[in-house]
């Protein structure tokens, strides 16, 4: 994608800007422990809060610690379940889904002494990893879905698919749309934050992206514009109403080239899903850098202040130029 082109691995700074992995490094850890090479075997229960209000539960019993239960909440699982999510934890994860509890949507488990087989191998820390990256698996199934479509040529259905990615501010947001034909998709990202400040920055961070891709070869197209100017892509649909206070409308175009191959299309599914996340925090980097240079201009500014007070108040004696003296008071 046009944002993460220019940056080589990820979690590296490239261009002032940070690539932010998908997986949750918490439950990455904790998952890694009991299913990796250290294998521990200890009683677990480990609630996490992650972006876009996911919610993970991580549970292993005392009666049983080598079965690791992860459970899982999303912000629309209905929207993605309809879409093929249901479809994708079952063929990432066979056999290991299971009853999620009250509060969660979905939920696996895994014997630690008996790690399953995937299409993400057969090793603990290959499972550890997938487990972690759950979000990015679920939301990214209808985007799969759609890619599916266009890379084998079949004939996507009418309509617009509409998933809630995270709590709408008052004025609204938080959406992903995906649009599919024949020859393209087209995801649009009702972006908007409830702070004013933030939605200033936004603008400009997505102005941003339409200019990027002219210096980044082979990226999809991307396209701005303001909240009362919903893309023509989805003005037709009820659903996909213009708001003029939100922070505005983000699209891009994903072509046959960007998904002819499964890691490309997983990658760019990946980087879509992660997308409002990778907003959010540059948003708020951008507000603490702004914050920590203007407290740095205030420090220089005060020290110019206490360089030009008056240090001595004592009468000193003065010469003029035919040598005669007086005293300045």
């Amino acid at each position: 994608m046009a944002w993460a082109a220019k940056q080589q691995g990820g979690g590296s700074a490239a261009n002032g800007l940070m690539h932010l992995e998908s997986e949750n490094k918490i439950l990455m850890e904790a998952l890694t422990a009991r299913l990796g090479p250290s294998q521990k075997r200890e009683p677990c229960e480990l609630k996490i809060a992650d972006f876009d209000d996911v919610l993970y539960k991580l549970f292993v019993p005392p009666e049983t610690p080598n079965l690791v239960t992860l459970h899982c909440a999303i912000k629309d699982w209905k929207g993605v379940k309809d879409n093929g999510g249901q479809d994708r934890l079952e063929e990432t994860f066979p056999g290991c889904v299971c009853t999620a509890e009250e509060g969660f949507d979905v939920a696996i488990r895994v014997d630690a002494d008996n790690i399953p087989k995937g299409p993400w191998g057969s090793t603990g820390e290959a499972c550890a990893k997938q487990m972690a990256d759950i979000k990015t698996l679920l939301v990214g199934a209808p985007l799969v879905k759609a890619f599916k479509l266009l890379e084998s040529g079949g004939s996507p259905q009418s309509g617009i698919t509409t998933i809630q990615m995270r709590k709408p501010t008052p004025d609204g947001g938080g959406e992903m749309h995906i649009v599919a034909k024949a020859d393209r998709v087209t995801v649009v990202f009702a972006v908007d934050f409830a702070d004013e400040t933030d939605k200033a920055i936004t603008r400009i961070f997505l102005q941003e992206f339409v200019e990027a891709q002219r210096s980044v070869n082979n990226c999809p197209p991307a396209n701005f514009s303001r909240g009362s100017e919903p893309p023509m892509e989805i003005q037709s649909f009820p659903n996909a109403d213009g708001n003029p206070d939100i922070a505005g409308f983000i699209s891009f175009t994903i072509f046959k080239s960007h998904v002819d191959s499964k890691p490309k299309m997983l990658q760019s599914a990946k980087q879509l899903v992660n997308f409002l996340t990778y907003l959010q925090y540059h948003v708020k980097a951008t507000k603490t850098y702004m914050h920590m240079r203007m407290r740095s201009k205030v420090n220089s500014l005060l020290q110019v202040l206490t360089r030009a007070q008056q240090t001595s108040t004592e009468a000193k004696e003065k010469k003029t130029f035919t040598g005669k003296t007086f005293t300045r008071k």
